[in-house]
């Protein structure tokens, strides 16, 4: 480690406990402003210390930028609090249950500023320095255990629930950054955070609050966003965490919906999926017009939702199936994002989202997305991600397939689900206006009786791949380096060609392929190949 970084990282946590000691909300401010700003840089990370000596003297530095977070946070929820200076972490279980907000009583930005700070110390810790400190020494303590402690835990909990907190204008990010804390304290795999993760699922009943928000409407989306964001996390690291919120969530739902009929309270429930759907949907049909200007964040909120779907879904046979009014509602999502125009990055990412989502789709969705207009959206993105991979990147990547295998997985099993929708396809890549002068081609060439096996051409080129077509984009892809995209390419040609080795050998070429076909048995390998 240079001592220059070492002094900087040193100089930061100092200057942290020095603006919370004096109050100094401003500089808190700015700090904060600071570390953020670092942080998106990747500059947080430069912190590597490779001396016992000098990680002991910053452990300590991080232990006192804990603690005087710690003692903060509990000092400015609870004004009268004075720290009893043991570390049995129970006064914050005290404030928690105590807790009272009152806006002419207490500094409420401070209060949001500290959160703030809370969340990114926890986040700087996390991803830039522990990793650095725990290679010299695994017996290093770690700082953030008592900000990530139960009362902790239920503090944030408290302060993200707070109908007063949560209606006032003049402070709207306090919420937002107790649901950022709540994320910082329960994501990694580290002992400290994992335990932290347990207490708040099964201990304080974390599930509950985040439920309550989520339904709580008329709140800014960067609020929304975060506690969506705690959701996702949750659903994937810790699954048991899916019928508590389940159960809460329809036991609320039953109380805000229930409809009085002859025979008595008609009780509606509604389940996190229904939920996670509604919320999705107001994001996309609230005005603005979605996505709005570059500072709405309802993509992001679309986005998240997105993935936390494919999180439920991914994985969790258990989970019991939605229902068809669910399923429906989550098509309907589905095609209007897709129907959306291409110009916004943002939409874009929101569009390669429900790609994955498709992933794992029930197969009758292929139908529905047929007759909602959303396979030619497909086509267009399964056109860009090949340009991307084939035209733009000058070699090839461990990128790639994240690129395209997806999206030509989903096409290949709409088209097998669907035979409506696979001549569909097939005409956006093979287009019919081609098509007679391809036939005279592939007439001419089964006239020289030259067979393999099943297939009764060897052209040994494509008869109709124009360099920059999407058909001859997807030919490329067949004899790509990486398997996955080989193999996703050669199985959505294969099924465009009904499955037929002659068809198959005419579009896309005899040196194309047999490999692909000699894998499935269909030609004859040269001696010595193996397949």
């Amino acid at each position: 480690i240079s001592s220059r970084v070492f002094i900087m990282a040193e100089v930061i946590l100092e200057r942290l406990v020095q603006t919370l000691e004096n109050d100094q909300e401003q500089s808190l401010k700015e700090w904060n402003n600071d570390l953020e700003k670092e942080m998106l840089s990747g500059g947080g990370s430069q912190f590597v210390t490779t001396n016992n000596d000098s990680s002991e003297q910053f452990s300590s530095a991080l232990n006192s930028a804990a603690d005087r977070l710690y003692t903060s946070l509990l000092a400015v929820v609870s004004p009268g609090y004075v720290g009893n200076g043991d570390d049995s972490n129970e006064e914050a279980d005290e404030v928690a249950n105590e807790i009272q907000i009152d806006v002419n009583n207490q500094n409420l930005s401070f209060l949001s500023e500290t959160l703030r700070a809370a969340g990114l110390f926890m986040r700087w810790y996390g991803q830039c320095l522990q990793s650095s400190l725990e290679s010299v020494s695994n017996s290093a303590a770690n700082p953030t255990a008592r900000l990530k402690s139960e009362g902790m835990l239920l503090l944030y909990c408290k302060l993200l629930d707070d109908a007063t907190l949560q209606s006032n204008n003049e402070c709207p990010d306090t919420p937002r950054f107790a649901s950022v804390c709540i994320f910082r304290a329960t994501y990694g795999n580290d002992v400290v955070t994992a335990s932290a993760r347990k207490s708040f699922v099964h201990s304080i009943d974390g599930c509950t609050y985040l439920m309550r928000t989520l339904l709580k409407g008329d709140q800014p989306v960067p609020r929304i966003f975060s506690v969506v964001r705690n959701v996702h996390h949750l659903i994937s690291a810790a699954p048991e965490s899916i019928p508590k919120m389940e159960k809460t969530l329809e036991t609320l739902t039953a109380a805000e919906f229930s409809v009085e009929t002859e025979d008595g309270n008609d009780k509606k429930k509604y389940g996190l999926l229904g939920v996670l759907v509604a919320t999705l949907a107001w994001a996309l049909r609230s005005d603005p017009p979605f996505p709005g200007d570059p500072a709405d964040r309802r993509s992001d909120l679309a986005l998240e939702i997105l993935r936390s779907l494919f999180a439920m879904d991914a994985g969790k046979p258990s989970m019991p199936l939605p229902s068809n009014d669910t399923m429906t509602q989550i098509g309907m999502m589905l095609c209007e994002i897709l129907r959306l125009s291409n110009a916004d990055v943002r939409v874009y990412q929101c569009k390669l989202a429900v790609v994955t989502l498709l992933l794992n789709a029930p197969g009758e969705y292929s139908g529905y997305l047929a007759s909602h207009d959303g396979i030619k959206p497909l086509v267009n993105i399964m056109a860009y991600q090949l340009s991307t991979v084939v035209v733009e990147r000058t070699a090839n990547s461990a990128e790639d397939a994240a690129a395209v295998v997806p999206i030509l997985l989903v096409l290949r099993k709409l088209c097998q689900s669907n035979s409506a929708v696979l001549q569909m396809v097939k005409n956006e890549v093979f287009p019919p206006e081609l098509e007679d002068r391809f036939a005279e081609k592939g007439a001419a060439e089964m006239a020289k009786m030259q067979s393999d096996g099943q297939s009764k051409a060897k052209n040994m080129a494509p008869l109709d791949a124009p360099r920059g077509t999407v058909r001859w984009k997807l030919i490329r892809l067949m004899t790509w380096i990486d398997s996955s995209v080989k193999r996703s390419a050669c199985e959505l040609l294969w099924t465009l060609c009904h499955e037929d080795a002659t068809e198959f050998v005419l579009r896309t070429g005899f040196g194309n392929a047999v490999y692909f076909l000699g894998n499935k048995g269909l030609v004859n390998m040269p001696a010595g190949v193996n397949v």
